[in-house]
């Protein structure tokens, strides 16, 4: 079992991400993996899509994914909950890692092996 990054919810397989963490840039310098389920690799796609299409600057603050600091964009997460079900949560997330899960949900089938 694994965790979703973003939301938290344990499922057998989550998709990686490589994300580029200014905190392990010596360590790292290709890059870390992070794991988003299904549901938050589609919100941060289309997150991604609509800062492209309108070119939105976002707000300033440190991303939820990678932990740099630079311009964030919303992406809705339905985080799981006992009493509702699920709860509607905006996480802020740069530009480089909403590229790095586009191209992720491009390749989301190759990525964890399924064949349609």
């Amino acid at each position: 079992m694994a965790d979703c990054d973003l939301c938290g919810v344990a499922i057998p397989t989550v998709c990686p991400v490589r994300v580029f963490a200014p905190k392990f840039e010596q360590s790292y310098p290709e890059g870390v993996w992070k794991g988003l389920c299904s549901g938050c690799l589609e919100n941060a796609k289309k997150a991604y899509d609509e800062a492209i299409e309108n070119k939105a600057t976002g707000t300033f603050g440190k991303c939820d994914l990678c932990g740099a600091d630079g311009q964030l964009q919303d992406v809705e997460i339905n985080i799981p909950s006992f009493s509702k079900g699920y709860e509607l949560e905006r996480k802020k997330i740069c530009m480089k890692c909403l590229e790095q899960s586009s191209d992720a949900y491009e390749n989301k089938d190759e990525l964890l092996g399924e064949h349609h």
